[in-house]
């Protein structure tokens, strides 16, 4: 069994009356059902603090798409360009 650190704190009637009532539902004690209501706790939190990051990171990922210029490219001129490539070296081979 894992070693527990005791730890005493104040909660709200309503708070440990929805304990206890999970508790007598489950057939578990009062403090087993706290330990999984605070790792769920902890889980949300670390996960608001992971979006939270993402966003950070995506904010700057648009900050910096935003300071580039414009890529101009003209597709139908590239695609032109390739066809001619194509055709001329198709004709060195054949010729």
């Amino acid at each position: 069994m894992e070693h527990l650190k005791r730890v005493q704190m104040l909660i709200e009637p309503r708070q440990h009356a929805a304990l206890a009532k999970i508790a007598e539902n489950e057939g578990r004690s009062v403090a087993d059902i706290t330990r999984q209501v605070i790792d769920l706790g902890l889980d949300i939190l670390e996960r608001k603090e992971e979006i939270a990051h993402r966003g950070d990171i995506l904010q700057r990922a648009r900050q910096l798409r935003n300071s580039l210029p414009p890529l101009e490219v003209d597709v139908l001129e590239d695609l032109r360009q390739m066809r001619e490539s194509r055709d001329d070296h198709i004709a060195d081979r054949g010729g």
